[in-house]
């Protein structure tokens, strides 16, 4: 059995994440407009209150940092920006549910299936199987899809196990006794769309990194220029 590289396996998942990420997006489609709805509200809240308060400031012309540290301790400001962080912890976790269902039944059916492959494996020649080789029951390939739960809440340090045993195997393979091999027709070079795929993934990044650093860099030049004499 010939165990596959990190990149294949990354590849081969984020592409197949893409289909539970689509059905997400109506399913939640309610939910954001409600927590966009409340966050608004609640954010207009913090804003009056802050309002008054700048009000109340500028009368009695206080020391400014002191000022602020007496705003954190204002209730009602206080209410508000809970209730805005509370709006949005409700929100994220009812989306981490949902895709973490799609992605269940996704996973671990057509892993457990005779494919022994998600589709984005099957198209980059993976597969799943026993320690030994052998097909994988529907209660191992369960066990491995919840056992990816430590490598998620640790940064990703279990999937990168991939990348540093020469069995390829991660913590959840570990963990749930499979691992993730080629198939015998499969080349052992990585397919021409695997690359593709993630070039354009690391472009996307870097442009995505790019414009938040200029953003910052603008907003440091505004500040810069706004201190000037």
């Amino acid at each position: 059995m010939r165990p596959s590289g990190f990149w294949r396996r990354y590849a081969a998942y984020s592409l197949d994440l893409l289909a539970p990420l689509a059905v997400s997006v109506p399913l939640l489609w309610g939910t954001g407009l409600k927590m966009i709805a409340r966050t608004d509200l609640h954010m207009a809240q913090a804003q009056l209150r802050m309002f008054e308060l700048m009000d109340a400031a500028m009368l009695r012309r206080p020391d400014p940092v002191g000022e602020l540290l007496a705003w954190s301790h204002d209730p009602a400001l206080r209410e508000a920006l809970l209730a805005i962080i509370a709006v949005w912890m409700q929100s994220l976790g009812i989306a981490a549910a949902v895709i973490v269902a799609l992605s269940a039944l996704w996973f671990i059916g057509f892993e457990a299936s005779p494919w022994q492959a998600s589709p984005g494996k099957r198209l980059a020649g993976l597969r799943v199987t026993t320690g030994d080789g052998g097909r994988p029951g529907p209660a191992r390939i369960a066990l491995r899809f919840v056992a990816g739960a430590p490598s998620w809440l640790l940064l990703h340090l279990g999937h990168a196990l991939a990348g540093w045993r020469k069995d390829g195997r991660a913590l959840h393979d570990l963990l749930a006794g499979t691992r993730v091999v080629l198939e015998p027709a499969a080349s052992a070079a990585m397919p021409r769309w695997a690359r593709y795929w993630l070039w354009a993934q690391a472009l996307a990044l870097a442009a995505l990194f790019t414009a938040v650093a200029t953003q910052y860099a603008l907003l440091a030049a505004a500040a810069w220029q706004a201190g000037l004499p």
